[in-house]
C-alpha cells in the first residue's frame, strides 16, 4: 500500500439536482465535501459545474493536475482503475443527492 492520496475534483452539474437545482447546488457541494468518502487513498472534493467547456472529472496530485492515465497508476497501488473510483463516486453522489433533496422537500 501506499500513502500517496489521490485527489479527485469532480463538477457536478445543477440539473443532478432536479429542475430547481441551480438553487441548491453550492450547498450541496459544501455539504457533501464535509462527508468522508469511503476510500482513504482518496480525496473527493465535489464542485459546481456551471462552465460545461470544463471537465466533470479531474485528478490532482499534490494539488498539480495529472492525466487520467497517471491517475490509474496511482490507483493501481491500491487494486483500483479510475473507471471503478469514478464508479464509486458515482454511487456515492447518488446517494447523497437523494438524501439531500429529501431533506430539502422536507423543509420546503
Amino acid at each position: 500500500m501506499s500513502n500517496i492520496k489521490l485527489m479527485i475534483r469532480f463538477r457536478l452539474e445543477p440539473g443532478c439536482l432536479g429542475p430547481t437545482g441551480a438553487d441548491y447546488v453550492e450547498d450541496f457541494c459544501r455539504l457533501i465535501n464535509k462527508v468522508d468518502f469511503s476510500y482513504p487513498f482518496v480525496a473527493l472534493n465535489v464542485i459546481p459545474r456551471y462552465d460545461k467547456s470544463l471537465p466533470e472529472w479531474e485528478f490532482l496530485l499534490n494539488d498539480k493536475l495529472i492525466s487520467e492515465n497517471q491517475a490509474d497508476r496511482v490507483l493501481e497501488l491500491h487494486n483500483f482503475t479510475v473507471e471503478s473510483i469514478e464508479e464509486a463516486v458515482d454511487e456515492f453522489i447518488t446517494l447523497k443527492v437523494e438524501q439531500f433533496m429529501t431533506s430539502v422537500r422536507k423543509n420546503s
